[in-house]
């Protein structure tokens, strides 16, 4: 565990260093509920126009306990360029998630999505559906497809005024 947080601090702080040329930085803050991510929160980066790598960490109930897990994801953006936000507004997500309390339990999510801008030029919202497949490491269970719809807020980060 100290590893991967190792790793995504050296991620984030190589992805911040540059910048670009507008406002807003590349970094964007995320917080959604969503299946499997359950009620996350997270970071996102954007690696140009059509590639965004994002890492949340989600938690949700389970018969009277909680039920945490981690996520990785990365969005391929398409179609035409928004004017007002210079950037891409359909994407699709291969994403993966870990759900730490059962070692054996994963899940790959496809889906696909769009970001909807709200009036402010650094936030938003994204819906995306698709689906998941959860990864059984027993022999004797079969892998089991479901349903995936997420909605989430997101908030690109300002550059600060020099």
């Amino acid at each position: 565990m100290q590893k991967l947080c190792f790793l995504l601090l050296m991620v984030v702080s190589s992805l911040m260093a540059s910048a670009q040329s507008d406002s807003l930085t590349k970094t964007r803050f995320v917080i959604g509920l969503s299946a499997p991510e359950l009620l996350h929160t997270g970071i996102s980066f954007d690696l140009g126009k059509m590639n965004q790598f994002g890492a949340t960490a989600g938690i949700g109930p389970s018969m009277g306990t909680v039920w945490p897990t981690l996520n990785i994801e990365h969005r391929l953006y398409f179609g035409k360029i928004i004017t007002t936000t210079n950037r891409r507004r359909w994407f699709f997500k291969q994403g993966f998630t870990w759900f730490t309390e059962d070692k054996d339990q994963k899940a790959l999510t496809f889906t696909v999505g769009a970001d909807l801008k709200s009036k402010a030029s650094n936030n938003g919202w994204t819906i995306d559906i698709g689906g998941f497949v959860l990864l059984q490491n027993d022999r004797d269970r079969k892998n089991q497809f479901y349903p995936a719809l997420r909605f989430q807020h997101y908030n690109y980060f300002k550059k600060a005024k020099k």
